[in-house]
């Protein structure tokens, strides 16, 4: 299965600025998931993870919208699941309660 629109995808990822500071590294910790194609990430990261499968793993740079600043991210597809029609409507996976905590933000 590939990320496309209507999937939730489950990522890891490093990123740096362009001097090469981590930003944020959440290689080690539990993946993140979105909903591809919803527009709850960046353009240009959904533009550079769209095609991929789980297990992949992709390093490429880019720009925050309306900022010179580049960026660079190391990523990792960790799965890719079909959306349920509750998390199209609401354009973002649901809360699975059995991994978040009380005082999740997820």
């Amino acid at each position: 299965m590939k990320v496309e629109a209507g999937k939730v995808v489950s990522l890891r990822f490093v990123m740096k600025n362009a001097a090469g500071d981590v930003i944020e590294d959440i290689m080690n910790q539990p993946p993140v998931e979105y909903l591809h194609g919803s527009g709850n990430i960046l353009p240009s990261l959904e533009a550079g993870v769209e095609g991929l499968q789980a297990g992949d793993a992709k390093r490429f740079a880019f720009k925050n919208n309306g900022s010179d600043d580049e960026f660079q991210i190391d990523l990792v597809v960790d799965a890719i699941r079909p959306a349920t029609a509750e998390e199209i409507k609401g354009g973002r996976p649901e809360k699975k309660a059995e991994i978040c905590g009380p005082n999740c933000c997820c």
